[in-house]
């Protein structure tokens, strides 16, 4: 016999998918296969298995249209990703120090949030000095995200430069020009989008020639994203604002690949690491199926993207926890292709970050880049038979919600008709009621809270301007944490009221195996709210209990315990709570059949697993005075 080993599929023969799918079902006794697919927000599902047989048809290789495995041929290895700090912050000193100091600690480009109070005040040629004194032009990207002066920031970037000595040729960046954006933010009327576009022409094909790295339209999905968006929205939505740019700037008189050259879009990254990775790749072939149905070239669909750790999956308690989350979503970025990434400090939506935050932040990106070597790497996610296939499930959504928003005559008609606020409003609604019932859950907020912890003090954020005349209520960014920290909140000022957190005694019964899986999950619940478990066991009888519970000093029993023991002693306990001053006595677990004995017997409230959370502890907090 040969010596030779026998090949891998010899010595392995893969079990047919046809032989795994009939195990899968002798195990699932009954249930249909649905159970193992995982829902995604847009009407898409996760399968739990992907083979050859879903997998696309091979796409093209990295560097060709329409540019899925992204838009350089050898990927991140030809020179990596730009690493490109955010800036928000109201005080242009600060700002300017800020940038500066990342600059000479490894960021590589510098994006500007501008206008009050949204962002950085830039009105004149100083102030944009004083801005960006310290930074080198000549190799630092520079990106301007305005959003009520929309001409000016490019106009005084050009002057700036120029007076600085530095050639348009070597200015690498974006302008910023995203009238739709603005429209999107702000909710103005006043925003002509047609207007803007007009104006910004000759800019556009000035600049094409003299300063082609420097692209002065951008789309941003920032205030979809951050108002709460379903990820195939925020897509659909970016590529119809790019469609619309395409063809008010046609009508301008620039063809659509020169306008395609000049635009640059910007897109948030959220907390599902695969989907995410997905959807970004979806972002590069749909731009480059448009672009080509407009007439560009293909070296015109090329997208350059720029993508930015979420808002709205990061939280104010236990926000060390956003350190995870965005390094998460900067990985998914960064296996995506994109072509900068922004890192948001974890501790930016207490405020106005400091320079641990940034550090932080910054340092992330360069810990996969140096220590993890994600820019060695051509198309990481490439090949994979459930990304392919994933990006094609998205891509169609996407492209589906784009003709709808096509049909109702573009974004911006969609917008000031009140189309993408009926979605998100829908959209929120159904994400609220996900988060409020822990089937989206938080860490450190929703689970696992850490209900002492120290506080992480910020200078606040600015208050969003108040509304005129004219006006498109504009979308209200928001955080998914929201719901459940304002309890914490109504708790930490009940604890500087009385000095001490509101409190629940907890009695449990049975043995400390038959209560513990149970005590925990409920300690943990009530710490959700910001109240205080008083736990207690091993009481003889109703009565003890119920002289325990007199010490307490507080108005709120919770009887914790298996179900079995339930219709024998709760019936007793609850009357022995009520007679020594219980208002609320609540049931862990579902009730089932005895739900009517149960409230019959004095039972107020059950706290079970997929009830709404924060329902419930609103409700305990009004019945414990907790304001």
């Amino acid at each position: 016999m040969s010596s030779e080993p026998l090949p891998i599929a010899t010595q392995f023969p893969p079990p047919p998918v046809e032989e795994w799918r009939r195990l899968v079902d002798k195990d699932l006794k009954g249930k249909p296969f649905t159970v193992l697919q995982s829902p995604l927000e847009g009407g898409l599902s996760l399968q739990p298995l992907y083979t050859p047989q879903d997998a696309p048809a091979p796409s093209e290789p990295p560097g060709v249209a329409p540019y899925v495995r992204g838009t350089h041929p050898l990927g991140h290895t030809e020179g990596g990703w730009v690493v490109c700090q955010e800036y928000a912050g109201p005080d242009v000193a600060r700002t300017a120090e800020a940038l500066h100091n990342d600059l000479e600690r490894g960021s590589q480009g510098v994006w500007l949030v501008l206008d009050a109070p949204h962002g950085v005040e830039v009105k004149d040629a100083a102030t944009l000095e004083r801005l960006l004194a310290n930074v080198p032009l000549d190799r630092t990207p520079v990106h301007f995200e305005p959003t009520t002066d929309l001409l000016t920031p490019a106009s005084l970037f050009l002057q700036f430069a120029q007076k600085r000595g530095v050639a348009k040729q070597a200015l690498k960046g974006s302008l910023g020009i995203d009238p739709v954006g603005a429209l999107a933010r702000l909710g103005t009327a006043r925003v002509d989008v047609t207007a803007t576009l007009a104006k910004a022409a000759p800019l556009v094909t000035s600049l094409l020639k003299d300063a082609p790295g420097l692209r002065p339209l951008l789309v941003s999905s920032r205030a979809w994203a951050d108002a709460g968006a379903t990820s195939v929205h925020e897509l659909a939505w970016a590529i119809a604002t790019g469609v619309e740019y395409l063809r008010e700037l046609e009508r301008a008189g620039v063809a659509p690949g020169d306008t395609a050259r000049s635009l640059q879009f910007a897109l948030s990254v959220g907390g599902q690491f695969f989907p995410e990775i997905a959807r970004l790749r979806a972002a590069r072939l749909l731009w480059s199926k448009v672009v080509a149905a407009s007439g560009g070239p293909p070296e015109s669909q090329a997208m350059v993207l720029h993508a930015r750790t979420a808002s709205a999956t990061k939280t104010q308690r236990d926000p060390w926890v956003n350190i995870l989350r965005a390094t998460a979503e900067s990985f998914a970025a960064v296996m995506a292709g994109a072509d900068s990434v922004s890192t948001s400090p974890y501790d930016e939506p207490l405020g106005t970050p400091d320079e641990q935050g940034r550090r932080l932040a910054r340092n992330t990106q360069l810990i996969l880049r140096d220590e993890s070597s994600l820019n060695r790497v051509a198309d990481p996610a490439g090949g994979s038979y459930y990304l392919e296939q994933l990006t094609g499930d998205i891509a169609r959504a996407a492209w589906a919600e784009l003709q709808r928003i096509e049909a109702l005559g573009g974004i911006t008609k969609a917008l000031v008709q009140g189309d993408v606020a009926r979605v998100l409003a829908e959209t929120r609604a159904a994400r609220d009621k996900a988060v409020r019932t822990r089937k989206l859950p938080i860490v450190g907020v929703s689970e696992f809270p850490h209900l002492n912890e120290a506080p992480v003090r910020r200078e606040a954020h600015a208050a969003a301007p108040v509304q005129g005349e004219g006006v498109v209520a504009p979308p209200r960014p928001f955080r998914m944490s929201e719901a459940f920290e304002s309890l914490r909140d109504a708790s930490d000022r009940y604890h500087a009221a009385h000095g001490v957190r509101p409190r629940a005694f907890m009695a449990n019964l049975g043995t400390v195996a038959e209560h513990t899986a149970r005590s925990t999950w409920i300690s943990n619940v009530l710490a959700v709210g910001g109240i205080e478990a008083d736990e207690h066991r091993g009481f003889p009888d109703a009565a003890a209990a119920a002289e325990l519970f007199a010490k307490a000093g507080t108005t709120l029993a919770v009887i914790s315990g298996p179900d079995s023991l339930y219709p024998e002693q709760v019936p007793a306990l609850v009357a022995a709570l009520k007679a020594k001053g219980a208002r609320t006595v609540a049931v862990a677990g579902r009730p089932g059949e005895h739900e009517a004995a149960f409230r019959a017997a004095g039972v107020d409230t059950f706290l079970y697993a997929g009830a709404d959370l924060f329902q419930l502890l609103k409700t305990l907090h009004a019945q414990l005075g907790v304001a």
